[in-house]
């Protein structure tokens, strides 16, 4: 088995670090904020937020997923990073206001929060099967 190299570990952590505070931006702040509204004038995010994610996730699943290919040429994890980059892209365009959307901020949150989910599940899956714990 051979090890993964440092740039491609350190890629999959990055990736799952941003995906899951992505995550955790898009659900447990509106709870937060639903629970206490007077914290809501102090946990207000920069609007630029989305878009620096999106720019730090997608090369983080790049270079990762580039990697893993190489060692367990495995198409799962490749795909679900595409369909959550997609997904975040999605958010991002519905936070925007470039979709035409009913409502616009539930759309950003599904939309991000399902982009998140499929890219910590990518990361994951491709660290798994990097280490050789995934094969079938």
């Amino acid at each position: 088995m051979c090890l993964p190299s440092p740039r491609a570990r350190a890629a999959d952590l990055v990736g799952i670090a941003l995906s899951s505070a992505c995550l955790v931006h898009c659900l447990a702040l509106p709870l937060a904020l639903l629970v206490a509204p007077a914290l809501g004038g102090w946990l207000r995010l920069p609007e630029w937020l989305h878009a620096a994610i999106l720019m730090l996730a997608l090369p983080a699943a790049l270079i990762a997923m580039a990697e893993g290919w190489r060692r367990h040429r495995r198409g799962t994890a490749p795909l679900f990073a595409a369909a959550g980059v997609g997904l975040l892209a999605f958010g991002l365009a519905a936070h925007e206001g470039w979709l035409t959307t009913a409502n616009p901020e539930t759309a950003d949150r599904l939309f991000s929060s399902a982009g998140a989910i499929a890219l910590v599940t990518a990361h994951l899956l491709n660290w798994r099967q990097r280490h050789g714990t995934g094969h079938r």
